[in-house]
């Protein structure tokens, strides 16, 4: 486990970067604004200002949001010698990245702009693409590309790539759990895993599958073993917050499933889902130094970063505001 010493230059690097994240007030205002060009102007003085400033269209605002987060994790990445934990957020972009060249390669429809700045260089993978073979990517990746390919060439099937890799992603991730053996990261993991789970069970269920495809697309790492939901999948789904009562997490559960089932709608539930999680890393800020501010900030500017797509596509779609504001995640600060 890292000891908290190791963190201490980090530590003050975060404080400074935490006084420039996305506090309530500023997002009022740019809910307030009348257009995405009036969203715009009100983030003129945010860390976003300067990547605003270098697109021409609006319609670009992905790369934009892209650009700060990589600059951030650069920052991050300079100012800790254990990348393990960066390791940990970055992981997700690669695997995004290998999902586009398997499905890019069967499509016949590679380019470098579908790719993930985020996560491992665009020409790696559409070398590995063409080549089947790239020195530049590790061998995990190369061998989970061949599985995907593999997968695909019996089932036909491109959900099954997407279920396949991202069981992959988890078993590295809890990998790197495991490695840095921190309690805040594991908390925050196992939460993480057990919510997703969850979301399936849910999902597959109310869509009346098979059991088949729950056990297929569970993801490991969480606290919530397998035969849990096995269990739960012969009783009502009413009974699943009940079961899992223990939990922290029980009240967004409860509060999650019951707007599900009467709306069939995910988003509520992916929102309670979210501020569960960013709460939970609350705890870095009142963290002195240590791993926690480092884990916190990361997962809160990710979090950030989701927050201002929603305004934002909000705003070009011309949606009202009371709707957008539904879909709001509560902030770090």
């Amino acid at each position: 486990m890292p000891k908290e010493q190791e963190f201490l230059y980090a530590s003050g690097r975060i404080r400074y970067l935490e006084t420039k994240l996305l506090n309530k007030n500023l997002v009022d205002r740019l809910m307030e604004a009348e257009s995405v060009e009036g969203v715009i102007k009100a983030l003129g003085d945010t860390a976003y200002a300067e990547d605003f400033g270098e697109i021409d269209n609006i319609y670009e605002f992905e790369e934009v949001l892209e650009n700060n987060l990589l600059k951030t994790l650069k920052t991050i990445s300079d100012s800790i010698k254990d990348n393990r934990i960066i390791r940990y957020f970055t992981l997700k972009y690669d695997y995004h990245n290998l999902k586009v060249c398997v499905k890019g390669k069967i499509m016949g429809d590679l380019k470098k702009e579908y790719f993930s700045k985020l996560g491992l260089p665009a020409e790696h993978y559409i070398k590995l693409a063409y080549e089947e073979k790239s020195d530049e990517l590790p061998k995990n990746i190369q061998d989970a590309f061949n599985k995907a390919m593999a997968i695909y060439e019996e089932t036909l099937d491109p959900q099954q790539i997407d279920i396949y890799l991202d069981k992959v992603l988890f078993e590295e991730l809890e990998n790197i759990v495991e490695d840095i053996k921190d309690p805040f990261l594991e908390g925050y993991h196992k939460a993480f895993v057990d919510l997703l789970n969850i979301k399936t069970f849910v999902r597959v269920k109310n869509m009346n599958m098979d059991l088949r495809v729950l056990l297929k697309a569970f993801l490991p790492g969480g606290s919530i073993p397998v035969e849990f939901f096995e269990k739960k999948f012969q009783e009502p789904l009413e009974e699943l917050a009940e079961s899992l009562s223990s939990k922290d997490y029980y009240g967004i559960i409860k509060e999650g499933i019951e707007n599900w089932m009467e709306t069939k709608n995910l988003s509520h539930y992916e929102k309670l889902m979210d501020n569960y999680l960013i709460n939970y890393l609350k705890k870095g800020l009142y963290k002195p130094f240590g791993i926690e501010p480092v884990i916190g900030y990361l997962g809160a500017k990710e979090h950030e970063i989701k927050v201002l797509r929603i305004i934002l596509v909000g705003k070009i779609n011309g949606i009202k505001e009371d709707f957008i504001e539904e879909r709001l995640r509560e902030l770090y600060v």
